[in-house]
């Protein structure tokens, strides 16, 4: 393999909980509902602003409306992180594996369905910029398709020069696996709890599953 790219939300940084409150929030005023679990799976997990957005209130939105709602829903998502100090910090063993990775020269990159915000926040607080160059990071900014469909994930592999048929993809949520498997690449890992790996297991989509970075050396072969 000649490189890796990551999803961040839920692989690189375990903050479903803190998505998945930010949106129970900020879509319950709208819709007056709480989302169901099974929502989140299909509807949440992995997709981008814009297509939650119109998919709960059912109603396709122009774009300046889409990403100030965007804006207000990942405020809340930034406060409830710093809130949580315990937790706020990258997966076990992502550090040494991204050390390993830099040390071996092998390529990397991330390919995350968060606005740019975001990015700015993750880079300010974790460093990032030990590993990754800021400005090959493919992010939604609202020019391309979100996961499932695999532009995301070939913008990534672009940007860093590889063919996807030779890299790896690091991903929590099925919308992402099927984002990387459209887009040809060659093994695709998902991180997953004991109480979620059932669900991953037995896609033909997954290579492997596995609770942190402290296994993932084993798939770079």
């Amino acid at each position: 393999m000649k490189a890796v790219i990551f999803d961040f939300n839920g692989t690189m940084f375990f903050d479903s909980d803190k998505h998945e409150k930010a949106w129970e929030r900020y879509l319950g005023k709208l819709i007056g509902r709480k989302i169901t679990d099974e929502e989140f799976k299909k509807y949440v997990h992995g997709r981008n602003s814009s297509f939650i957005i119109e998919h709960f209130l059912n109603k396709k939105m122009d774009k300046e409306t889409l990403m100030n709602m965007s804006d207000e829903k990942e405020g809340v998502y930034r406060k409830l992180c710093l809130e949580d100090k315990e937790n706020f910090h990258l997966v076990n063993g992502l550090t040494g594996f991204l050390d390993y990775l830099k040390e071996k020269d092998i390529n990397v990159n991330i390919a995350t369905a968060s606005n740019k915000e975001n990015i700015d926040f993750y880079f300010n607080n974790f460093s990032l910029g030990n590993w990754f160059d800021y400005d090959k990071v493919v992010y939604d900014d609202g020019t391309l398709p979100g996961k499932p469909e695999p532009d995301i994930y070939l913008k990534a592999a672009e940007n860093i020069g590889i063919d996807p048929g030779d890299t790896i993809v690091f991903e929590d949520a099925l919308s992402g696996i099927k984002s990387a498997f459209n887009g040809g690449f060659a093994k695709i890992i998902v991180i997953a709890d004991k109480e979620n790996e059932f669900y991953f297991r037995d896609l033909k989509e997954v290579s492997g599953v596995i609770k942190d970075f402290s296994e993932a050396k084993g798939y770079l072969d």
